[in-house]
């Protein structure tokens, strides 16, 4: 805008000095101006002038603008270049940190898998005995080759412990009323076979740790009930031999009680209608259930039974197995082993 002003400022003085200047001249018939020259000069002049007035406006407008912009973009490069190197040191710590921690969790596994050279376990397979129908605790899959693959959680337990001392397992299915003998007789090491250590067995075993309170269930056909214990009174009642469950069983007021090998069987009774009902374990009993249409179950409240594992006595194997079972009872490695197996409500 000041440009034009100043354009036709220069223009409105120029026509007046024309008009001021012109003359006719009579000789040639045309308007001559006096000093010609001079105007012509005069009129470069301020077109120089004009020109030289729109440079300095156009750079006083635009140069302090990108001067500002371009100071303020080379102090945030340079902010921005800060708080990156920033971030790369915080980041090149951290990752030094997790190597330190990474190197330090395996140097410590690296211990843990040298056991003394003294451990009982130490290069030897060990021959573990169990009774591989007591689901979920001890089965067996078999494989379409014809393989079988031992599988529970007291499988997975007794294979913690011996592999963390250095050994292996080698485990053998028998009933388990035959656990017992089998260890008096030195065909195993020691049992799986969630054995409780009543007074009975101790007399004959030495027991690890108890790491397990299972809940029993009454499992019977759809349309009848029953509750309780109370409720089997009168009734036909199957259980394993050998177990807890037969002592229980037998203290239910005139029941008729049978003896089964294995829970299996027991559901087989209760299918068949030769029994009323079966007490089994509670976890193992849900299982029955998926895989059994037509049967009911009432689990019951946790008691004083409970899952130890039974070795001879001054066995050479009790302390090391012991030791190891507790610290994994206070770092959290056996509760792990349980909720991989077993829902919350049959968790301790």
């Amino acid at each position: 805008m000041i440009i034009l002003h100043i354009y036709a400022m220069m223009f409105d003085e120029l026509h007046r000095d024309l008009e001021k200047k012109a003359r006719f001249n009579a000789a040639t018939g045309k308007y001559a101006v006096e000093g010609e020259e001079n105007m012509m000069k005069k009129l470069a002049l301020w077109l120089c002038a004009a020109m030289t007035a729109a440079a300095l406006s156009a750079c006083g407008g635009s140069a302090p603008e990108t001067t500002a912009a371009q100071t303020e973009a080379a102090a945030a490069g340079q902010e921005g270049s800060q708080e990156a190197g920033k971030e790369e040191t915080k980041k090149a710590e951290t990752e030094a940190d997790a190597a330190a921690d990474t190197k330090e969790a395996e140097e410590g596994k690296e211990e843990a898998k040298e056991p003394a050279a003294d451990n009982p376990f130490n290069g030897k397979t060990v021959k573990v005995g169990c009774s591989a129908t007591f689901v979920p605790f001890e089965s067996i899959e078999m494989a379409a080759d014809g393989s079988k693959t031992y599988v529970g959680m007291n499988i997975d337990i007794i294979k913690a412990v011996v592999e963390k001392n250095g050994g292996t397992v080698e485990f053998m299915d028998m009933p388990f009323k035959s656990l017992m003998a089998a260890i008096q007789a030195g065909q195993i090491d020691f049992c799986s076979g969630g054995m409780s250590p009543n007074e009975e067995r101790r007399q004959t075993l030495d027991f690890s740790e108890i790491f397990f309170y299972p809940r029993n269930a009454i499992v019977y056909r759809t349309g009848d009930s029953y509750p309780d214990l109370d409720s089997l009174k009168g009734k036909k009642i199957a259980y394993v031999f050998g177990t807890n469950y037969q002592q229980v069983a037998e203290g239910v007021e005139g029941a008729e009680t049978v003896g089964i090998q294995g829970s299996p069987a027991c559901i087989e009774e209760v299918k068949s209608k030769r029994a009323d009902a079966c007490i089994i374990d509670g976890a193992g009993a849900t299982e029955f259930l998926k895989q059994n249409e037509g049967l009911e179950m009432s689990l019951l409240d946790k008691t004083e039974d409970c899952f130890a594992i039974g070795f001879p006595k001054e066995s050479p194997y009790y302390e090391a197995f012991n030791n190891t079972l507790k610290e994994m009872m206070e770092n959290g490695e056996l509760d792990e082993i349980i909720a991989s197996h077993l829902s919350e409500q049959f968790i301790l």
